[in-house]
């Protein structure tokens, strides 16, 4: 029996479905044209300004947000004397970019070495050449590193951060900066673009090639493809993608210590914050909890961070059952306002505190501290031990005598071991001791006191707890168009 044939609409309905592919967009029809935008195809957010009547003016720079331009168009902006052009980066790229401002502390003008430090740190990560313009009539400087094959956008960027860094080379904004940038992380639903370069050899805009010398080449698009292509060729991509891998895993480990340090701080005070009291004698070390997080991570300060501290305080757990201080709460909250505000600073902004203190003086402040902080538990130690004798609750066995005393005494284990021989069976004998009247204990419990005896200094601890902002968690990135 001859095979019945499908009927036409039986064949598209079982023709498998084809993904639709959007076509790349015309190219210009002048071959230089279309070399200049095959290397540089991202042409989202690019950006346009009119050239400027003055060479000292800097352009005004606008970005096209609409719609991204045309390769064509790309093509008509550059050969426009009176208009400048710039792009950004996509995915992937064939290149990077170092820009020295006219005034750079790093331009050859100022350091005769500086081309030779760039091109050597560039050299150790496998880009071995690369191709030296006048960015424009200023005098400023773009050195671009042609690749033969395209490379991870944001490797490429945080493996030229990285290799500069090493080098003695740190990126400023004005002196050193490279494209693409490292950019900041996007949050959900966002998309952050990589900043803007303008485009090379464009009419009128004082952009020509450079010899070491600085002196000027032949400039037109043909000269700068040659160097291009020879440039590219000089790369050493295998030595490049072990670089980028390197700094990936760097630049890993710096945003998780970064992100989990300041992240586990901030867990630490909101977990102190939520327990509150449990026991008597802990007033002074939550008034400062509290007040160290509302200068860090809520950015208060004067009255508004007394009233924070005070009334956070009063609605904390076990407050009315714990706190012997209630009578004098306000008063307590202002002083450790105060307290805390010469001790910590809101996260991500400048240190207050002056950091010209010598080795020596800060070694000093640090041992007088933690001497003031011994004397304190010796003091605490002794109390417990007299209380715990006239009460004849006094345990003989060594780890029942401890578990008592540290209870009592609030202080731990270990600074026990330290001070044994106050209270030890076989290194102490309890005899009748003054009872040590609560209104005299040291001074270190006192905030007041403790402020007006002690120097400013003794009350900085260790730079690592201070709320200060990650060149991060936080490195604030600016859409930096040159």
């Amino acid at each position: 029996m001859p095979r019945k044939q499908p009927l036409a609409c039986d064949t598209q309905a079982i023709a498998p479905q084809r993904t639709r592919q959007r076509l790349p967009e015309p190219l210009p029809r002048d071959p230089l044209g279309q070399r200049l935008c095959q290397l540089f195809p991202y042409l989202w957010q690019a950006i346009i300004a009119p050239t400027p009547a003055n060479a000292n003016q800097k352009p005004a720079w606008q970005t096209l947000t609409q719609y991204p331009l045309k390769p064509r168009s790309l093509w008509t902006y550059w050969q426009d004397a009176a208009q400048l052009v710039g792009v950004r980066f996509g995915a992937t790229t064939t290149y990077g970019l170092i820009d020295l401002d006219a005034f750079s502390l790093h331009h050859p003008t100022r350091d005769r070495q500086a081309l030779t430090t760039l091109r050597a740190a560039l050299a150790s990560i496998g880009m071995h050449q690369t191709v030296l313009l006048r960015s424009s009539w200023n005098g400023g400087l773009h050195l671009y590193i042609p690749l033969p094959e395209a490379v991870p956008t944001f490797g490429l960027a945080i493996a030229l951060k990285y290799c500069l860094e090493a080098h003695h080379l740190p990126l400023q904004a004005g002196q050193l900066e490279v494209f693409p940038n490292v950019k900041r992380y996007s949050k959900a639903g966002e998309y952050s673009e990589y900043n803007a370069h303008r485009l090379p050899l464009q009419p009128s805009s004082g952009s020509v090639l450079l010899s070491d010398t600085l002196q000027t080449l032949p400039s037109d698009l043909p000269s700068f493809f040659q160097q291009w292509d020879q440039a590219a060729a000089a790369q050493d991509l295998k030595q490049l993608h072990q670089a980028i891998a390197a700094a990936k895993k760097q630049h890993q480990y710096r945003s998780y210590n970064r992100r989990s340090n300041v992240a586990l701080w901030q867990q630490e005070l909101e977990n102190e914050m939520e327990q509150g009291w449990t026991g008597p004698g802990q007033t002074n070390h939550l008034l400062k909890t509290i007040g160290c997080y509302g200068v860090v991570f809520q950015s208060l300060s004067g009255e508004a961070l007394a009233h924070y501290i005070e009334h956070t305080a009063i609605k904390s757990p076990g407050y009315r059952e714990w706190c012997q201080h209630q009578h004098e709460i306000s008063r307590r909250a202002q002083e450790w306002a105060t307290a805390v505000e010469n001790y910590y600073w809101p996260l991500g902004t400048p240190p207050k505190r002056d950091r010209s203190l010598s080795l020596t003086t800060a070694a000093n402040n640090i041992v007088n501290f933690n001497q003031k902080r011994a004397e304190d538990a010796q003091a605490r130690i002794k109390q417990a031990v007299l209380e715990l004798t006239q009460q004849g609750q006094l345990p003989d066995r060594p780890t029942a005598r401890a578990q008592a005393i540290a209870s009592l005494a609030q202080c731990s284990h270990t600074t026990l071991q330290k001070h044994k021989k106050l209270w030890h069976p076989e290194r102490c004998v309890i005899e009748p001791l003054e009872t040590v009247a609560a209104a005299s204990q040291p001074p270190a419990l006192e905030p007041t006191k403790a402020l007006k005896e002690a120097p400013r200094e003794e009350l900085h601890t260790f730079t690592y707890m201070k709320g200060r902002g990650h060149d991060a968690v936080l490195d604030r990135t600016y859409a930096k168009v040159i």
